[in-house]
């Protein structure tokens, strides 16, 4: 059984791995930490802890890439002083790719912020749930799904069936 505080080894690309943390059973799905330390040894638990963030807590698929192998728990640590991370979402045109209306999603309730996200709310993630293998290529290659950071950055995206 998954708990708050295990911590998952994430199998990458030339024999590396990456560790995560369960933080939060959320009713959106569990949220899950991704520290910075990647390497081909598997550490001590405190210094994987340590090691910071890669990127902000992120909703996974957590119990399906630990029920199927695909992540493995390696161990546990208590979830201290965690706040609530916050996630942001929008409506938005799919043709012209223009963001519409944006709400932020406080864990209890979803809050108008209106056609523009206001800048303090830029290094929040999309309200999605990631697969987990769009989580394990993330931490590879550092890109976010399409095609909301360029929503989130700057209100818009190009659509990839755009015709000039």
């Amino acid at each position: 059984m998954i708990r708050i505080g295990n911590i998952v080894e994430i199998s990458l690309s030339n024999q590396r791995k990456a560790y995560a943390q369960h933080i939060i059973r959320d009713r959106m799905g569990p949220i899950i930490k991704v520290f910075k330390h990647i390497g081909i040894e598997k550490p001590d638990l405190d210094l994987i802890v340590n090691s910071g963030e890669l990127f902000p807590p992120v909703i996974t698929g957590l119990f399906a890439a630990v029920r199927t192998g695909l992540w493995t728990i390696i161990g546990s640590r208590r979830v201290e002083n965690l706040q609530y991370p916050g996630f942001v979402s929008t409506l938005y045109n799919q043709k012209t790719g223009e963001a519409t209306i944006w709400y932020y999603w406080d864990g209890e309730k979803s809050i108008r912020l209106g056609p523009i996200l206001p800048d303090e709310y830029k290094t929040k993630e999309y309200l999605m749930v990631w697969s987990p293998y769009d989580v394990m290529h993330r931490i590879e290659t550092g890109e976010y799904p399409f095609p909301y950071k360029d929503l989130i950055l700057y209100n818009r995206f190009t659509p990839r069936n755009f015709k000039s």
